[in-house]
Order: C-alpha cells, then sequence, then structure tokens
C-alpha cells in the first residue's frame, strides 16, 4: 500500500487510527508508525476526512445586515472542526448573555451597519452587554473579525466595539483583532487559520461531542469571483416623467445555470465603469495605456469615489488653500461637508493636478465593489428569472454630473440582451414566516418596496392564509406610484389586506409612512399581538429610524406600556426575528 492508498483509507475511517495491542514490532517502529499515522490523520483532517465524535468546545457569533458575517462564521466552524474542536455557530440575536460569559471559548465574526452602529441581529445583546451590571467574562478566550468598509468614517466600530468591551468584561484576547474592507475573504481565512491553533490551546482541553451537520444549503455555484452572466431581458421605467427621481425595473434570465433564491435574498451586480469616466481621467493625465490597464479601468478598480489613500495623497500635495486650511483645522464635519459628492476625477482636477501621476492614481483605487440589491420577484411566480427594482443615482456637484457607478451602469449602459455579471446573497434574517398563517406588515416606501413584491408574490404562490399590510408611499402619487396596476390587483384578488399610501408632496402637510402606522396604531398593535411579522426595507438613516419610533409609540400607547415596558417588547419581537430590517 503506498502512501496515496494508504491516505484514502484513511479518510474513509470513522476514528482516528491506533495501533492494536500485541503487534510484534519493538519500541521503536511503534514510535515512528504512531508518527506516521499522525502525519497522514493532519493531512486527511486538511483534506475534510474524517473527524472524532468529540472535540474541545468553541462558540462562534455572528452578527450580520446582509449574510456576509454568518457565511465567515461558518467557514470558522469548517476549519474548527478540521482542528478537533466542536463549533457551535450562533446568531448573535439568539444569545442569552448569562451562558454566553460561562462560554470558555468565543469568536466574534460582526460586520457594521451604518455609521458605526451594530448590524440588527446584534443590537439587542450588544445593548445588554453595554450595561453597567453585565456579569463579567474572566474565564472567556476570544478573538474578533470585523467585517467593513473603509469609504466609512467608522471603519469596523462594532467589531472594535466588541473586542473592546469583551476585554474591559475580563475575557483574555488570544489574537488581535482583524479589520476587513470589502475585499474580505483572504485576511479573514487568514485570520480564522492564525487564530483557530491558538485558541485550541487554551482554557481546558475536556472534549464534548461534535453535532452532526445540519442539513445546510450547497456552496453556491457563482459568487464574486466566479459570477453568474445573466441576459438582461427587461429594462422599464416605472417612475412617470415629471418625477423628481428614476426608478427601473430590471428582468433578468438565470438560464441554465440551475440558480435559484428566496423572497428576501439579494442579487449582487458586478458592474462597469463609465466609458466618459475613464475617457476623462485619461485625459486629465494625458495617458494612453495599453489594455491590460484599460481592463482594469473598466472592469477591476472603483475610479468613481475616492478612497481614503486617494484623499490623504492629494491632501498631502495639494497646494489649495482652502482644503489645506480643512486638514491643518483637523476638522472633521467641515471636512466631510466639503468633500461630498466629488469624484476621483473632480478631486484630482480642482486640487491635485501636477502633483499627482496615473500611476499615484491607480496605486490609491479600491477593487470595484458589487452591490447588493434587494429581489423583487418571487420564482414560485416568474420562474427562471429574478427582478431588480433600483433608483437610479444622478446629481449635480459644482455643475458637474454625478452618476452612481453600479444604478447607472445598468440605466444607461446595459442594453436588453447583454449579459451582466451578478450572484445571490441569502438573507436568512429578512423571510417571510415559515407558519403562513402569522400576519405580515410591510414598510417599504420608494424602492423599498422591492422586497414586499417578492414577499406577496411568494405568499400568494404558497398560498398562505396570513393577511397582509403594505405601508408604500414616496413624493407625487401621480409620479411615484411604482406597481400601482400589480398593488390594485393585490388588493383587488384579497392578497393584500390592508393598503396605506403616503405621498408626501400632494398635500400641504408632508405625510410619511411613519404618520400612517400612528393612524392605524390599535390596528397595528392588534396585529402584532396576532402573532405578525414586522418588516422594513428602505432608507437607513431617516425613514428606518423614523419608523421604529413611530413602532414604539404605537406598541406604548395602543399597549398601555410604559416606555420601557415598550423597548422589551420591540426587543421581544427582534429576538424572535418578528422585526426584521433591509436597509441600506
Amino acid at each position: 500500500m503506498d502512501k496515496d492508498e494508504l491516505l484514502e483509507f484513511l479518510q474513509n475511517q470513522e476514528e482516528s487510527p491506533v495501533l492494536p495491542k500485541g503487534l510484534p514490532i519493538n519500541g521503536k517502529q511503534k514510535h515512528w508508525i504512531g508518527g506516521l499515522l499522525s502525519g497522514l490523520q493532519l493531512q486527511v483532517a486538511a483534506m475534510g476526512g474524517f473527524s472524532d465524535s468529540a472535540g474541545k468546545p468553541i462558540t462562534i457569533v455572528y452578527g450580520t445586515q446582509t449574510g456576509n458575517s454568518e457565511a465567515m462564521a461558518e467557514e470558522a466552524a469548517n476549519f474548527a472542526k478540521k482542528h478537533g474542536m466542536a463549533p457551535k455557530v450562533m446568531d448573535m440575536g439568539d444569545i442569552e448573555l448569562s451562558e454566553f460569559a460561562q462560554t470558555e471559548r468565543i469568536l466574534v465574526v460582526t460586520s457594521t451597519y451604518g455609521e458605526g452602529e451594530m448590524p440588527d441581529n446584534a443590537q439587542v445583546i450588544w445593548e445588554e452587554i453595554s450595561a453597567d451590571d453585565a456579569p463579567k467574562f474572566d474565564n472567556t478566550f476570544f478573538s474578533v473579525l470585523a467585517l467593513g468598509d473603509t469609504s466609512y468614517d467608522e471603519f469596523c466600530e462594532a467589531g472594535i466595539q466588541w473586542d473592546t468591551r469583551l476585554a474591559a468584561l475580563g475575557a483574555t484576547r488570544v489574537a488581535d483583532r482583524v479589520d476587513c474592507d470589502v475585499d474580505y475573504e483572504d485576511p479573514a481565512m487568514a485570520w480564522i487559520e492564525t487564530v483557530m491553533p491558538i485558541i485550541t490551546e487554551k482554557g481546558s482541553q475536556e472534549t464534548v461531542s461534535v453535532e452532526g451537520d445540519k442539513a445546510k444549503p450547497a456552496k453556491p455555484k457563482f459568487d464574486k469571483k466566479n459570477p453568474l452572466e445573466a441576459e438582461l431581458l427587461t429594462k422599464r421605467v416605472l417612475s412617470g416623467e415629471k418625477s423628481s427621481k428614476e426608478i427601473v425595473h430590471f428582468e433578468f434570465s438565470l438560464g441554465e445555470s440551475g440558480e435559484t433564491y428566496l423572497a428576501g435574498d439579494a442579487l449582487n451586480i458586478i458592474p462597469e465603469n463609465r466609458p466618459d469616466l475613464i475617457q476623462e481621467i485619461l485625459d486629465l493625465f494625458d495617458n494612453k495605456p495599453g489594455e491590460e490597464i484599460m481592463k482594469r479601468l473598466r472592469c477591476e478598480l472603483e475610479i468613481r469615489t475616492p478612497s481614503k489613500e486617494l484623499i490623504e495623497l492629494v491632501g498631502n500635495k495639494t497646494e489649495d488653500p482652502e482644503m489645506r486650511r480643512l486638514i491643518e483645522n483637523n476638522d472633521k464635519v467641515a471636512f466631510e461637508d466639503f468633500m461630498w459628492g466629488l469624484d476621483s476625477y473632480q478631486l484630482i482636477k480642482s486640487y491635485g493636478t501636477g502633483n499627482i501621476t496615473f500611476y499615484d492614481f491607480l496605486n490609491t483605487c479600491k477593487p470595484i465593489s458589487p452591490r447588493a440589491y434587494s429581489i423583487s420577484s418571487s420564482i414560485k411566480k416568474h420562474n427562471g428569472e429574478v427582478h431588480l427594482t433600483i433608483g437610479s443615482v444622478r446629481y449635480k456637484k459644482e455643475d458637474r454630473q454625478q452618476n452612481g457607478v453600479v444604478s447607472t451602469f445598468l440605466a444607461d449602459l446595459a442594453k436588453v440582451g447583454d449579459t451582466v455579471k451578478c450572484y445571490f446573497s441569502p438573507n436568512k434574517q429578512f423571510k417571510i414566516p415559515e407558519d403562513g398563517n402569522h400576519p405580515i406588515i410591510m414598510v417599504g416606501p420608494g424602492t423599498g418596496i422591492a422586497p414586499f413584491r417578492a414577499f406577496l408574490e411568494e405568499r400568494e404562490a404558497n398560498e398562505d392564509k396570513g393577511d397582509n399590510w403594505l405601508l408604500f408611499g414616496d413624493r407625487n402619487k401621480a409620479h411615484d406610484y411604482i406597481y400601482q396596476d400589480e398593488i390594485e390587483a393585490m388588493q383587488e384578488s384579497g392578497l393584500l389586506t390592508k393598503l396605506d399610501l403616503a405621498f408626501s408632496r400632494d398635500q400641504d402637510r408632508k405625510i410619511y409612512v411613519q404618520d400612517k402606522m400612528i393612524e392605524s396604531g390599535k390596528e397595528m398593535f392588534e396585529w402584532l399581538e396576532r402573532g405578525g411579522y414586522f418588516f422594513i426595507c428602505g432608507d437607513a438613516y431617516r425613514m428606518a429610524k423614523d419608523v421604529d419610533v413611530a413602532l414604539h409609540q404605537v406598541i406604548q400607547k395602543h399597549g398601555n406600556m410604559s416606555e420601557d415596558d415598550a423597548v422589551n417588547y420591540v426587543n421581544k419581537l427582534k429576538k424572535e426575528k418578528r422585526y426584521v430590517r433591509d436597509v441600506y
């Protein structure tokens, strides 16, 4: 039997190999054979072969808004099993703090939402662990993986806060926190490979039974590195000609890919840069690059939004007195106002020309980022298709037209019949209830209606009996009532039990979806008491916060509760996954 045959034999064994007693070999030979088997066993583990039925326990918790942190937590769990551990992966929304504080080994994987906030599923446990009376973690060993985006000032803030708080509560950090930018996969895997052998040796060496793998969805066939090329079937502007915005409906074919999705999932679009912007930048530097550089400019690099590295480079070299004054004064708010809306071309042309070379610029560019959009269709109704509902980002800065990279790539550059690179992201949090008898309340103004179109189509296909309530709005009914025919047809058929519309500019007093919530507060609380689910999709910075305030007010008033009791009621909804948001 050669080495490869022995490896194959070992892979088929359910337990670690041991030498039987009574072998006619001496101690030196036994030691040599034992060493050989141990070495081969490590190779088998690395190949994903047998695993022992017991391992040292480790808990891997994730805080996620879009599913990336959950995916990395699962990767860490797979790696842990190969290192003789018994991993337990937990949604932060499922953590009981008293039990968590007794956990010996903890890995935290978390993204940051908005401007330095915890992702939705981490907010309740974070409130608890941040309290003055939070329990100590004196017997805990931990490390933190933080996912973020350097284009935000509060880069990886949620991970930083977890790292700081666990240490303050007495936990022992076994490896430094790793902060990942949008291209997180490689540094995240490096963190996993570094931290796992270290944390394995910490704490008690007692083992527990390894739980059998639960049925998990197969690893996606398509991802950022290997995207699906989906044909664009339909492109239709939904908003009226006199609307202040442009909202476009897109339909893509999944072809023979075999890909599928659930209502609530997202589709990531990988864009190309606008040819006119590429040419402007080349003209700025009077540069005529070769084919390879042109490909990078078109498909691989983020050339519109200036990276922090480019801003620092221009700031260090600029001779512009206003920019120099802002930098020297270290006035963060004033500098953010100054930078708002500037693209890389404007920044270099106005403040850095002559001091920055073309290759200086290239070296500061980040990889072009996919954009995740909430899917607006159910595959049960639109077999082999996926639909998106996207607002085109267009505005002016200093008389220069600015265009969102991904939204206007689809609206302006992609033609019907073209293929677009994309891949799916599951959103396990944002799903219709498995029990179709539960009522659902959906708050989605503007493009926030996208996943709720999918929800309603899926509820209809499932023949769910639960009531459906949609709160939708925008500026003007005449120009901004997207999917009006479909919504009215759903109402007439009885699929849509209740519809509240809020068009803010159609009367003297501006009316928003949160105002409609207050008006129907008694009924809304009754729906929640019947086991209703409450969903929000759309703007994170104003709408979602205002809706959250209104929800607390509704519960406090119609539940006859104190302010604290209303907070506890909402936190219970979050724990039960009955208050879920898809906000951006």
